[in-house]
C-alpha cells in the first residue's frame, strides 16, 4: 500500500474523529444550557411568588393596606413576573400604566416627584410603591363600605368613575352584584379570594412561629 495515500486516509479519519468529537461536545453543552435554563425557569415560576414579600410588606406599612391584599393584586396582575407587560401598556408586577392621566402620574403629583418613566416602572419596589399606595387611596375613599375592598379593587381594574357608579345607596350594602362589567366582576372575585388564601397562609405561618 502507498505510504502517503496511508498518511492521507488517517490524516482524514483523524480530522472526522475531532470533528464529531467537536460537535458532540457542541450538542451536549447546548443540551446541558437549556436544562440548566429551563430549570432556573422552573425555580423562578415557583419561587418568585415570595420574592417580593418584603417589598409588598414595607409598601403596605407604608400605604396603609394590607399586604396580603396587595400580594394578591399582583398575583392576579402578573403572577409575579416584574417583565409583565399588559395588552395597553401595563407595566410590570401591579401593571401600571405609565403616562399622564393614569397611577403613575398621580403618585408623582401626591409625592411632589418627577412622572416615572417606562422603564423604572419595571422597578419591583417602585411598581408595588405606585400600586399599592393607588389602591390604598381607593380603600380609604370606601372605607365606610362595608364592602369597601371590592370597591378599591373595582377602582384599581375600571376606574374611579366606575366604582363611584357601583357602589350602593348604604353602607352595609354588598357591591359584588352591583358591577356591570362582567371581566371587572370576575376580577374582584379572583383577588378576594386569593386574599383569603393568603391570610390562611399567614396565619399558619404564625401559628409555627409560636410553637
Amino acid at each position: 500500500m502507498n505510504y502517503g495515500i496511508y498518511q492521507s486516509r488517517r490524516e482524514r479519519s483523524r480530522k472526522s474523529y475531532f470533528l464529531l468529537l467537536f460537535l458532540v461536545t457542541v450538542f451536549a453543552a447546548g443540551i446541558a444550557y437549556t436544562l440548566w435554563r429551563a430549570g432556573g425557569a422552573v425555580y423562578d415560576y415557583f419561587m418568585r411568588s415570595s420574592r417580593y414579600d418584603a417589598i409588598i410588606r414595607n409598601a403596605g406599612l407604608r400605604n396603609h393596606i394590607d399586604p396580603a391584599l396587595i400580594k394578591a393584586v399582583v398575583w392576579r396582575e402578573s403572577r409575579f413576573d416584574r417583565r409583565a407587560l399588559g395588552l395597553k401598556g401595563e407595566i410590570g408586577l401591579m401593571q401600571i400604566m405609565p403616562g399622564s392621566g393614569y397611577a403613575a402620574a398621580d403618585w408623582a403629583r401626591a409625592h411632589r416627584c418627577r412622572v416615572p418613566s417606562k422603564g423604572a416602572l419595571y422597578d419591583p419596589e417602585l411598581n408595588i410603591d405606585i400600586g399599592s399606595w393607588y389602591l390604598g387611596r381607593a380603600f380609604y375613599r370606601y372605607r365606610k363600605y362595608k364592602d369597601a375592598m371590592a370597591l378599591a379593587l373595582c377602582e384599581y381594574n375600571a376606574g374611579p368613575g366606575r366604582a363611584a357608579e357601583w357602589k350602593p345607596a348604604a353602607t352595609d350594602q354588598p357591591v359584588i352584584d352591583r358591577i356591570t362589567i362582567p371581566s371587572t366582576k370576575q376580577y374582584v372575585k379572583e383577588i378576594l379570594k386569593r386574599y383569603d388564601y393568603y391570610k390562611k397562609e399567614e396565619s399558619r405561618s404564625a401559628g409555627k412561629g409560636v410553637r
